[in-house]
């Protein structure tokens, strides 16, 4: 008896022993993560009155003569350069590589858009070749040689090459440039040219523009090495001989390494599109980015992703709204429409028709208070994107919790109120996908709570992985990691592809090309954005601003509509 009472004794102060050092390591990681945040925060942002991380309410005397305080309302955006306008600004620039020697012609400042890498290649020769010995020069210039030969051969397919927005036509107030990630930008790029019908296209590697290389490039890095990353820190346990948070220090480390590469790699390419890089003749310049004339791949299209990319134009701020601005209403009508052109008979025509009518009562019924679902993670500011990203490694109220408080904050700060309601049949496309973005996000977090005290009594079966570290392995953290795989590569993704994209049918500019139109004919283009904006203006003046008012019924009410406490 007395034996089983010690074992019984010694069994639960192991167990809060463990629970405690656990709980001590807790701790530990709450106080690594808070410092390591704040001077992550420090170096992003120096003079922290440069950046406003929560914007507080301003108090104020309040007017006699009004009732309510005026709602804050965000600043207008600037004017960005349009298309040609960025052009004829390099072209006044000075190149950054040397022109070659045996330039013949007239020739043009451009950017890493039309600088080809076998331009870019001879320049840089030619930078180096004063340096060579004059024994070893001959020799040198025939591996050039060899070398445009060999890039020459080496066919690409234009599907594996994401297209910058910058380089289509759109500009740095356009959805596409805002909203992309690398395979975002990949699918966006590949549905235009699907709907021209070049997915067949073999473009030779000195024909690939500058800009491009570096686009293939970070879409390989992305795929290659940071998502294993981010998906193997996110699985990988405590180490149990230790008590640093090794753990914790990987997730830190493996959430800034995607998001310092992120800004390295969007800075980098906005440096290159908006300088000269080198001096090309007109010639060189048509080559950047021209597909073989020889060569062509066999690209079996399936027929509803022809159809779909048929209807797509890139998004373009002034004159095609994009899909994801539209209403979840307009959709529903649109895709019924869809289906009476294919109904086989004019029975399934009024069956569809009368389906239609019945949803969009539905929908019309039912209200929610919109500017309750947090903004969407891609409308963050620089230092809220920053806090969320770390946040994902704090014990408890780590993701999900801080992402939904960070995005109610974003609403508040662009004034929105958060007691007006909408009908889901006005609910926008980006509204609606949010809402499933954190219904998602906040499933897995509760699925991650039920395995914190597992983790915390030490009862998480870690599987270690052999190696110079041995890496231990949670498979609780691994199962939700999988899980959440459709939610960062599927939705986000498909999110962002909307956001970039328009149906041709809502272009004003009658072309059907959206933000492309920029690029192929910048006089319509502007001629376009010049009337829509006039239109929004006449359409702004025009508009009555609504006041609330309460209805009462009148004597000539008949009864079947009056209130049911009227009509007793």
């Amino acid at each position: 008896m007395v034996t089983f009472v010690l074992k019984v004794g010694i069994g639960s102060h192991v167990k809060k022993s463990i629970a405690g050092a656990r709980l001590q390591r807790r701790l530990l990681e709450a106080v690594t993560i808070v410092v390591t945040a704040a001077f992550m925060a420090n170096a992003a942002i120096p003079d922290s009155r440069a950046a406003e991380l929560f914007t507080a309410a301003v108090s104020a005397p309040t007017p006699v003569a009004k009732d309510k305080a005026a709602k804050p309302t965000p600043a207008a955006e600037k004017p960005a350069p349009s298309y040609q306008e960025r052009q004829d600004s390099i072209a006044k620039q000075k190149p950054l590589l040397a022109t070659p020697k045996d330039h013949t012609g007239q020739t043009q400042c451009v950017s890493a858009e039309f600088a080809s890498l076998a331009v870019v290649y001879d320049s840089i020769f030619e930078s180096l070749a004063p340096t060579l010995p004059a024994a070893v020069l001959p020799q040198a210039r025939a591996i050039r040689n060899q070398t445009q030969r060999d890039m020459q051969a080496i066919m690409v397919s234009t599907l594996l090459i994401p297209e910058h927005p910058l380089t289509l036509g759109a500009d740095r107030n356009d959805p596409a440039y805002k909203y992309r990630t690398p395979l975002s930008e990949l699918v966006v790029s590949n549905l235009l040219k699907v709907r021209d019908g070049r997915e067949g296209e073999a473009v030779p590697v000195a024909n690939l523009s500058l800009i491009q290389a570096v686009e293939i490039s970070y879409l390989f890095i992305f795929v290659g090495i940071l998502a294993p990353l981010g998906f193997g820190v996110k699985s990988v346990g405590e180490f149990p001989d230790t008590d640093v948070p090794i753990d914790t220090l990987l997730r830190i480390f493996g959430a800034a390494s995607t998001q310092i590469t992120h800004v390295l790699a969007k800075a980098t390419t906005d440096a290159l599109l908006d300088s000269c890089v080198a001096e090309v003749t007109a010639e060189q310049k048509e080559l950047a980015g021209k597909p073989s004339e020889k060569v062509r791949f066999r690209i079996d299209v399936p027929a509803i992703v022809r159809a779909t990319a048929d209807q797509l134009a890139l998004a373009d701020a002034q004159t095609c709204t994009p899909i994801g601005d539209l209403s979840l209403g307009r959709i529903v009508s649109r895709t019924a429409q869809f289906a009476r052109d294919n109904a086989s008979s004019a029975a399934d025509k009024r069956t569809i028709t009368a389906q239609e009518k019945d949803i969009l009562r539905s929908m019309r019924s039912v209200r929610i208070h919109h500017h309750l679902i947090p903004a969407d993670p891609a409308d963050f500011t620089t230092p809220e994107s920053l806090i969320s990203g770390i946040g994902t490694a704090v014990p408890i109220i780590g993701g999900a919790p801080i992402d939904i408080l960070l995005g109610l904050n974003h609403n508040r700060g662009t004034g929105a109120d958060f007691a007006e309601t909408v009908s889901i049949a006005d609910l926008t496309v980006t509204k609606s996908l949010t809402a499933a973005y954190y219904s998602w996000h906040l499933s897995l977090y509760f699925a991650s709570l039920l395995t914190e005290p597992i983790s915390l009594l030490g009862l998480d079966p870690l599987i270690p992985i052999p190696g110079p570290e041995n890496l231990p392995i949670s498979p609780s953290r691994l199962i939700i990691e999988t899980a959440r795989l459709p939610l960062t590569y599927g939705l986000i993704t498909y999110h962002h592809v909307v956001r970039s994209m328009c149906l041709r049918e809502d272009d004003t500019s009658g072309t059907g090309l959206g933000a492309e139109l920029n690029k192929s004919d910048p006089e319509a283009a502007a001629a376009a954005q010049k009337a829509a904006t006039a239109k929004a203006k006449s359409k702004a003046k025009s508009t009555p601003k609504r006041k609330p008012t309460t209805r009462k019924p009148s004597a000539a009410t008949s009864p079947s509509t009056q209130p049911r406490s009227a009509q007793r």
